[in-house]
């Protein structure tokens, strides 16, 4: 349904998105992940046709959203981040005068928000004052804005953002019941939105793919990781291991080594009895997946793109 190939944009000298390519399916919600400045926002603004990409191409549905703009955009909904809203703004004018926007004849206006409201749980709102509602409501006013005109693809730019843990489940929830008849593309930098939501993720950095899959192929084997003080570290350790599939990698020049252990084995009480035979000290062990370790090895620079 939606289909990036080899898709790059560049502002003057710097090259945002270098070279990008995944497919979304109906079905699908798909994470694209990323530190801040790793150019999540300047793809989905060339898929929603913000802006165009300097080399490769976005199609929905086969057509290119550079040379059908107009009908590529109608199948799309959008809710950028920090969701803008008219906060002086009563919730049903505030979706009335977007369905005006997208196109709606009037007479099918208030069906589809009284549609739309029921679909994102917000039917007994649409008498309220936007400026009055909670953050978890005012994130399903901004979906239910993308969803007015029904598009096939609905983009998303951190939706649990600032949201307390029930409001973040609750809009989880409804991102899934969505998906049913939608391709759906979620924006974070949040590793357990991506696991709660995502059946695919899309890992990017300075522009570029880093990693793509589904969430149980990008894991693959459990990774210990142990930050650990002592000698002949990695020898102690190497006695435990069992097949070929299991490694030890240590990292760092100080005395406090990092030390990762991959194997899908629970290995923690082993390990603990090395130490103390050998006298180490730990000062942390937790596990990690693949998934978690592709994320965090990428540097955040803390910019955006």
């Amino acid at each position: 349904m939606l289909v990036l190939k080899n898709v790059s944009k560049s502002f003057d000298k710097v090259k945002a998105v270098d070279g990008l390519s995944f497919t979304i399916d109906k079905g699908d919600v798909t994470g694209l992940l990323g530190p801040n400045g790793a150019g999540k926002t300047t793809t989905m603004r060339m898929i929603t046709s913000y802006f165009f990409p300097s080399s490769g191409s976005i199609t929905i549905n086969g057509r290119s959203t550079q040379f059908h703009t107009q009908k590529t955009q109608s199948q799309i909904g959008y809710m950028p981040e920090n969701n803008p809203l008219y906060n002086d703004m009563i919730v049903f004018d505030y979706l009335s005068m977007t369905a005006k926007l997208q196109g709606l004849r009037k007479s099918k206006i208030i069906p589809r928000i009284k549609e739309v409201a029921n679909s994102v749980g917000i039917k007994n709102k649409l008498a309220s004052n936007i400026g009055e509602l909670s953050k978890g409501y005012k994130q399903r006013v901004g979906i239910a804005s993308a969803l007015i005109h029904n598009p096939q693809v609905l983009i998303l730019d951190e939706p649990t953002e600032g949201l307390d843990p029930n409001q973040r489940e609750d809009i989880r929830k409804l991102i899934k019941d969505l998906s049913k008849d939608k391709a759906i593309l979620i924006s974070t930098h949040v590793m357990q939105e991506v696991k709660a939501m995502c059946n695919k993720v899309v890992i990017i950095n300075d522009g570029k793919l880093i990693a793509q899959g589904s969430p149980q192929e990008l894991a693959g084997t459990k990774i210990l990781k142990i930050v650990i003080e002592g000698e002949k570290i990695k020898e102690s350790l190497e006695k435990i291991l069992e097949s070929k599939d299991e490694k030890i990698k240590i990292e760092g020049k100080t005395k406090a080594k990092t030390v990762l252990v991959y194997s899908n084995r629970e290995l923690r009480p082993g390990i603990s009895k090395i130490a103390s035979k050998n006298s180490w000290t730990i000062w942390e062990m937790q596990i990690q997946d693949g998934l978690e370790q592709v994320f965090h090895s990428i540097p955040n620079k803390n910019e955006s793109k």
